[in-house]
């Protein structure tokens, strides 16, 4: 049986509100990461100076948002989701990620006002309030049937 990504309407949330706040991200994927012990929910948003319009003597390759949903079953990871961003390499690959000051489940809009920030002053702004309940709702609903 084959089951749905559970995220994917969260992460293209995302993706909408990048591209409203003028930086179109590059490429953008939710999937399940199962190259660990105990398999998560992932999401990566590639942003270029290219494609997103982020500065290039900041980010000469451009940035990666990472948004991941643990189980909790992972003894390094407490249960639920978190967002991390990273440089990238010339190569494609990344530098360690650091965490983004913003909840797990931050509202699309406040989470590209971070990321602005961050691609404009190196330093993300703070957020601290969620996704509105209506939206998170049905995205918490899909992934408590996706670990079942």
């Amino acid at each position: 049986m084959t089951r749905s990504i559970p995220h994917t309407p969260y992460i293209h949330a995302i993706e909408a509100a990048l591209t409203e706040a003028k930086m179109e991200p590059e490429q953008t994927d939710a999937f399940v990461e199962d190259s660990y012990d105990e398999p998560h929910l992932r999401g990566v948003i590639s942003l270029t100076p290219e494609t997103s319009g982020i500065p290039a003597d900041r980010y000469r390759h451009g940035l990666i948002l990472i948004w991941d949903w643990h189980t909790g079953r992972d003894k390094y990871y407490d249960r639920g989701p978190v967002w991390q961003w990273a440089r990238l390499n010339e190569d494609g690959s990344n530098r360690d990620p650091e965490p983004l000051p913003v909840p797990g489940w931050v509202a699309p809009a406040m989470l590209a006002a971070a990321v602005a920030t961050l691609a404009h002053t190196g330093t993300a702004t703070p957020m601290t309030t969620g996704w509105h309940q209506h939206l998170r709702e049905p995205v918490e609903h899909a992934i408590q049937e996706w670990e079942a």
